[in-house]
Parts: C-alpha cells; structure tokens; sequence
C-alpha cells in the first residue's frame, strides 16, 4: 500500500525536478489553449448568429389596379329663405320641395328606401341693424348601384324645371361596394410585387429568397386615373366613377 502510493506520486511529479517542471508548463500552456479555443469558439459562435439574423431582405412592392365605381349617390340640397314676419313659411316651403324632389326621383327609377332625408336645419341672417330673415335647408340622399341613372337624373335640369325643381347645390359621388374585397386583392398582389423584387435582387448576388419573414401594409390610395396623389392617411376619391387603387407592402424575406 504504501509503495503504491510512492509510486503515484512519482509518476505525478514526473520523476526529477526538471521533468516535474516541464510538465507543469505543458498544463499551462494546455490550459491557454483550451481556454483560448472556448473563447474562440464563442466568439465565432457569435459572428455566425449575428450573420445568420443578417440573411434577410427587406423590400417594398406596390399594387396597382383601376376600378369601377359600381354605387353612385347625388346628394341634393335645398333652400328657402324667408323675413322675419313670415319665418314660420320656411319649414312648408321646404316640405313642398322635398315632396317635388322625392316624386321625381320615384316616378323615375330610384325606390323610396334608396332616398334618404335629414333633418331641415335653419339659421338667422344678419344685417346692419341685427337679424333681417331666416335661412332653412334641407339635404337630400339617392343611392343606387345604377350609376348611369343617377347621373341622367342629376343632369337632367329640364325635366327637374318642368316639375318645378330648381336645386342650390348638389353633385354626386361614386363609392366601390366591394372594396374590402379589392383591399385584400391589392394586398397579395403588392405582397407578390415585393417577392418579385426580392428574387430579382437576391439573385444579383447569389442568394435565393427562402421565406417570408413579416409584412406591413401602407395606406390605401384611391385616386382618379393618371394622378400622383398620395397622402399619409389615404385617399378616397369620391368625383370620379373609374378610381386607381394603389397601396404598397413593405416585405421581409429570408434569403440563403
């Protein structure tokens, strides 16, 4: 037992002092190493994370469609003024135009649940002395999905003369019934756009693209044909029956 012992201490010290020193620096210089290749291994760990999050693209691709407007809406205002003595005419004068404009609009094709009557509103007018009359105004909705008709009737003022219809203000507006439908169509096609662009510029340096990593649509442009407008919050125009529909979707794609 105890010439066992002896034995392994020898074997430990590695015989004289000199060996003995000798392999206390070859421990050393194995403990540098080891710890130099952990640390080297943890750095290039790292470089090889951060380069793999940078194996991505971002792009922004655009949808482009025209579309019909297929609802149209004239919207009619009407107005009587009167003195002060006889401020209590107003409101029956206006009753009477409403009745003018609703039986034109029926007896010509518009169904009396497609017009739609707000409340008359009235104001005084002012002169030098303080209030001279009254104003009183009535505004007046048709709808319908025929946008054809609507406009024939807007446009007729000889026929709304002979029923005795003279109008201060009105125009029309053209809307798309379907549009959320269209929002989402416009929405994959500028998705598409983007994925397009991407492989076209991955390609360029020897990447392909491998998945769609997150998306983030714009605001939607609704404008006339042949127009540049865009604005931050969007734009809906309501003037012109054929509407551009524009929205872009910023992409990001993993590339490798």
């Amino acid at each position: 037992m105890h010439k066992f012992r002896n034995d392994n201490r020898k074997m430990f010290h590695g015989g004289n002092g000199s060996n003995g020193g000798k392999f206390f620096v070859n421990n050393k210089s194995s403990l540098i190493l080891a710890v130099g290749f952990i640390i080297s291994t943890f750095i290039l760990g790292s470089f090889f994370v951060s380069a793999k999050s940078e194996q991505s693209i971002r792009v922004v691709g655009q949808g482009v469609k025209t579309v019909n407007s297929d609802v149209a809406k004239w919207n009619i205002n009407i107005s009587r003024a009167t003195g002060i003595a006889n401020k209590i005419d107003g409101p029956v004068l206006i009753q009477k135009d409403l009745k003018k404009i609703k039986k034109y609009l029926m007896d010509n094709g518009i169904k009396e649940q497609d017009i739609l009557v707000e409340p008359v509103n009235s104001y005084a007018n002012y002169g030098n002395n303080g209030i001279v009359g009254y104003n009183f105004n009535q505004r007046i909705e048709a709808r319908s999905s025929d946008i054809n008709l609507i406009d024939k009737l807007a446009l007729d003022t000889e026929s709304m003369a002979r029923n005795d219809i003279y109008l201060e203000n009105s125009y029309i507006e053209y809307f798309i019934s379907n549009l959320a439908d269209i929002k989402a169509e416009m929405l994959a096609l500028a998705t598409v756009d983007a994925k397009a662009r991407a492989v076209e510029i991955a390609k360029s340096s020897g990447n392909k693209v491998c998945g769609l990593i997150s998306a983030r649509s714009g605001v939607f442009q609704i404008r006339k044909p042949l127009t540049t407008d865009v604005a931050d919050y969007g734009i809906y125009n309501t003037s012109s029956k054929e509407k551009e529909i524009a929205v872009t979707v910023t992409a990001t794609f993993k590339i490798k």
